[in-house]
């Protein structure tokens, strides 16, 4: 028998769409780790979400297997991992002052705003705002700083207004640049930090 005579969602199984859900299993366990108050492990979990967002795409590429399902299976898992987990991490660890929430409030509705605009218009060779995997990249750094270094909660708050700034601008990055080499360096850069801090 057949598995999408059980369920015929299951047509819509393919390689990326594995790879993006692997995505989102991460960041469930990052969402664990959180609650058991392990910044460094959900930010490890966290690391390993964005690289399955970098991984989806390529192999969808490569394999020719972009589909709807899977820019909104993608979208949905980046809204989970990329927006709502730092927002987390925040509430949980931080100091939770009105010009924090106005400031997470704000990364959430830019985040939303910009992850929906994308399934309408895409990307091409261009992305117009900043991604979100690289927001997430940008202020998880920032909240890891608060909470070892005892940089300013204020200082984060700050941060999540222009992060979320950016990903409803109309700066153009392009699709495979050298921002992202530049990302990936100071990700990678981080997670040994973290890793041996």
């Amino acid at each position: 028998m057949k598995l999408t005579k059980i369920s015929p969602i299951l047509r819509h199984m393919n390689a990326p769409n594995v790879v993006t859900t692997l995505g989102l299993v991460f960041g469930i366990f990052a969402a664990f780790f959180l609650t058991q108050r392990d910044l460094r492990m959900a930010i490890i979990c966290l690391f390993f979400a964005g690289v399955m967002d970098l991984v989806d795409g390529y192999v969808a590429t490569k394999l020719r297997q972009q589909t709807d399902f899977g820019k909104h299976l993608d979208t949905l898992v980046d809204f989970f991992a990329c927006v709502i987990m730092p927002i987390w991490m925040v509430f949980d660890l931080l100091d939770n002052s009105p010009i924090v929430i106005a400031a997470l409030v704000f990364y959430c509705i830019c985040g939303l705003w910009r992850l929906a605009n994308y399934n309408l218009v895409g990307a091409g060779k261009v992305f117009t705002g900043l991604p979100v995997p690289g927001a997430m990249c940008i202020v998880t750094m920032v909240i890891w700083c608060v909470v070892m270094y005892g940089v300013f909660t204020w200082v984060a708050a700050i941060m999540f207004f222009i992060v979320g700034g950016l990903m409803v601008s109309g700066i153009q990055l392009p699709k495979y640049g050298l921002w992202q080499v530049l990302f990936g360096i100071a990700g990678v850069a981080f997670l040994i930090l973290v890793i041996f801090s």
